[in-house]
C-alpha cells in the first residue's frame, strides 16, 4: 500500500512519520494528537509517557461523553488511552530520527502538525450477544465492526527556541519601553499632589494674622 499524502503543509525544512490501519481509536487518538500539537519534542514525549504510566491524563475537547474530571487537569474532562499514546510516542520518535538524519537541530524541534483519520471499517459479527438493554432500541445485536485509524506527525524547527511574546535577543520592544516609564511618571504627579494643601494651610494662617495689625 503506497503511502498516504499528508494533510499539513509546513514551509521550510521538516521531518515527518505516519502510521496506517492502527488497531485503535481515531477519536482517542485524535485527542492525544491534540494534546501534544504545538509542543517541543521532549515536553511532547514525557506528556505521552506520564500518559502511558497512568500518571498525567489527555484532556478531551471532544468526544467526552461520560468522561471524567481529573484533578491534575484542573478539573477538565480527561482519559488515559495508553495504546494510542504509545501510537503516538513512536512516531514522534520516529520523526525525530528523521530529522537528525536531515541534520535538524533537536533543540529546536517541535511539533507543528499531529493529526489523526479513521481509514478502513470492515463488517464482522459479534463475539458474544449483546442484550437490547446494552445497546438501547433500534440497534442490532449481531454486528460489531471493525474500525482501523491512521495518524501523521511533522516536526519543523523554531527560530526562537520556544521564546513566546514580544522580545527578541533580550532586547526590549516599543511597547515594552513605554510600560517602565509610565509608573515613573506617575510618581512624579503623585509627588506633586501633597504640595497644593500645605500651600493652602500657610494661606489659611497668615489670613488671621494680617487682621489683628488692623
Amino acid at each position: 500500500m503506497g503511502l498516504y499524502h499528508y494533510s499539513a503543509s509546513v514551509e521550510g525544512k521538516v521531518a515527518k512519520a505516519q502510521a496506517h490501519d492502527q488497531n485503535a481509536s481515531y477519536k482517542d487518538l485524535s485527542q492525544v494528537c491534540g494534546a501534544i500539537r504545538g509542543k517541543p519534542v521532549e515536553e511532547a514525549k514525557g506528556l505521552l509517557e506520564e500518559c502511558i504510566a497512568l500518571k498525567k491524563a489527555i484532556p478531551y475537547r471532544r468526544f467526552n461523553k461520560g468522561c471524567g474530571h481529573r484533578s491534575e487537569l484542573g478539573g477538565r474532562r480527561g482519559r488515559y488511552p495508553k495504546k494510542e499514546a504509545k501510537i503516538m510516542l513512536g512516531l514522534v520518535s520516529d520523526a525525530a530520527a528523521n530529522a537528525r538524519f536531515k541534520g535538524m537541530d533537536e533543540k529546536k524541534l517541535f511539533v507543528a502538525s499531529a493529526s489523526a483519520y479513521k481509514q478502513t471499517t470492515a463488517k464482522r459479527y459479534r463475539k458474544f450477544w449483546v442484550s437490547g438493554i446494552t445497546l438501547g432500541y433500534g440497534k442490532q445485536a449481531t454486528w460489531a465492526d471493525y474500525v482501523t485509524c491512521r495518524a501523521e506527525v511533522v516536526l519543523a524547527e523554531r527560530e526562537n527556541n520556544g521564546k513566546k511574546g514580544g522580545r527578541a535577543g533580550g532586547k526590549k520592544t516599543g511597547a515594552d519601553k513605554n510600560i517602565e516609564t509610565k509608573p515613573a511618571a506617575a510618581k512624579q504627579e503623585i509627588e506633586k499632589q501633597p504640595e497644593k494643601p500645605r500651600q493652602a494651610a500657610e494661606t489659611k494662617a497668615e489670613k488671621p494674622a494680617a487682621a489683628k495689625e488692623v
